[in-house]
């Protein structure tokens, strides 16, 4: 398998001798169609086609086969590293069991109870970073807080390769309830957060040219709540800068989008929504019928994470059991 750093390979002379004269001559609008997708970058920009977007100087795509070896940012430890600040809540422990079990190190904070001896278990070494908490005064909110791991990842295995990054400030209110402070909260929690986490993990990874970011922000910014208003508008925000740092990043080889999700079974999410007892009167509402596991959206989130997918970027992945998509019928509606 070609390294990642290596440029990516241009048709030979004798494959471009064989092409036909139709192919070789542009003809009004462009090249022959048959044949533009099987053109390289070079190829294009020597026929004249070199403008923004298909000019040599691009990025190139790299094959990445899954089951080959992948390259690793970090020059410590043998294995490729993950960051997680956020290992007690919503996906944090199974994406980090996920992780271990793939053969990464990690760098994280938060750990759930026993999380790090299993993961220990499975081969992985483990660095906790003290002084991270998903609700306290050491937040995310804070400059510094992915900083922290970044710092620590750099210091421990000379880098990282992929990172997750949780950001959650929740707060209800209709339009009429939110005011000042609490969309101030909203805005730090939830928007300034992902910058700050940002401007942390990517210049490392655009330096070494490969790296995945995975930023969680939420279902509701795609379908939001009124109730939510203030906390819906913030993370739709954040989907938007979540997009425009991945065009950034594009162009140095790193990966990165926002992944949101609705209706999960684990605490916090289930007392937003009236606690245990109205889980059955929510889950009606729900396409799949019922609420999801953190388990399986952590499945879906190593998909992003792992190495392998590295053509999916700037996208905001939104799972909440069809919500989302929700479409109602005629049926429905006479119903009530």
């Amino acid at each position: 398998m070609p390294n990642e750093s290596d440029p990516q390979v241009t048709s030979s002379d004798e494959e471009s001798r064989t092409t036909s004269d139709d192919t070789n001559t542009r003809e009004g609008s462009g090249i022959d169609r048959r044949h533009f997708l099987t053109a390289t970058a070079g190829g294009l920009a020597a026929a004249g086609f070199g403008t923004a977007g298909l000019g040599a100087n691009t990025a190139s795509a790299k094959t990445i086969i899954p089951g080959e070896p992948l390259k690793m940012n970090a020059t410590k430890g043998g294995k490729r590293v993950a960051i997680i600040n956020d290992a007690l809540l919503q996906i944090g422990a199974p994406l980090a069991r996920d992780f271990a079990k793939k053969g990464y190190n990690l760098v994280i904070a938060q750990p759930a109870k026993g999380l790090v001896k299993e993961c220990e278990g499975h081969g992985a070494k483990v660095i906790v970073v003290p002084g991270i908490e998903q609700h306290g005064p050491n937040d995310e909110r804070r400059p510094d807080s992915t900083q922290k791991l970044v710092d620590a990842a750099m210091k421990e295995f000379g880098g990282f390769d992929s990172a997750y990054i949780r950001t959650a400030e929740h707060g209800p209110g209709n339009i009429f309830d939110i005011n000042a402070e609490n969309m101030q909260k909203m805005y730090e929690g939830n928007f300034l957060a992902v910058v700050y986490a940002l401007q942390s993990l990517l210049p490392p990874l655009m330096e070494k040219g490969a790296g995945q970011v995975l930023i969680l922000t939420s279902a509701s910014s795609t379908q939001a709540l009124s109730d939510f208003i203030g906390y819906s508008a913030m993370r739709a925000g954040a989907n938007t800068l979540i997009q425009g740092a991945a065009m950034t990043a594009a162009p140095k080889g790193v990966c990165v989008n926002a992944f949101g999700t609705n209706f999960l079974n684990y605490p916090d999410a289930v007392e937003s929504y009236g606690g245990p007892e109205k889980m059955a009167a929510v889950a009606s509402n729900i396409p799949l019928g019922r609420f999801g596991e953190p388990e399986e959206m952590a499945h879906l989130a190593m998909a992003l994470l792992d190495g392998y997918n590295m053509f999916t970027t700037g996208q905001s992945i939104m799972v909440a059991g069809g919500y989302n998509m929700k479409l109602d019928s005629i049926a429905s509606l006479m119903a009530g």
